[in-house]
């Protein structure tokens, strides 16, 4: 037996619904991740994560696709498939095909974007996978390739979105396992 449950929608407490409806109209669609569902139990929480992705995740953003091309390559990275699956969908919304996809994850460094959005893509991918290993060269060097400051804490935002993002949504898997 799961050690979490999935509340069905006529169970919502009214804060959850709220933003549950927040995350479902940003997502373009009536379907949101199951994590909402278990969360849903503490409305806080949900609160906090959409709140999280609204002003970490902005619509519409400076980077474009390419925040989401980091979103899905920190989530295959940290082996999050609710999460990967999630922004694989969306990046498909955009026009990239599953194939280029594909790729992408198997090859990051061989990125088919534009050199500035691959420079974030590999930042920001760089700092949620190893944080503490950035060194003050790091941000100087991204400062040298056009990045304002600004931009490089945005970078770490995006970082910092998909690392809750992950962690939530693969701990929330793990207690939804039968086991």
């Amino acid at each position: 037996m799961a050690f979490f449950e999935l509340i069905p929608e006529d169970r919502l407490a009214p804060e959850a619904k709220e933003y549950m409806e927040i995350a479902k109209r940003r997502a373009r669609s009536d379907r949101i991740a199951h994590t909402y569902y278990v969360l849903a139990k503490n409305p806080r929480l949900v609160k906090a994560w959409v709140q999280a992705v609204q002003e970490l995740i902005p619509i519409p953003n400076r980077f474009g696709a390419a925040q989401g091309v980091a979103g899905m390559l920190i989530a295959h990275a940290k082996g999050c498939r609710t999460c990967f699956d999630a922004s694989r969908q969306a990046l498909s919304r955009l026009g990239f095909d599953n194939g280029t996809l594909e790729n992408m994850c198997q090859v990051p460094a061989a990125l088919p974007l534009p050199e500035r959005d691959r420079r974030f893509v590999e930042f920001t991918l760089r700092v949620a996978r190893d944080p503490q290993g950035l060194k003050p060269e790091d941000f100087r060097e991204m400062e040298d390739a056009g990045f304002s400051k600004d931009e490089i804490l945005e970078m770490i935002g995006v970082a910092a979105y998909w690392n809750l993002a992950t962690t939530l949504a693969m701990a929330v898997d793990a207690g939804l396992s039968e086991g």
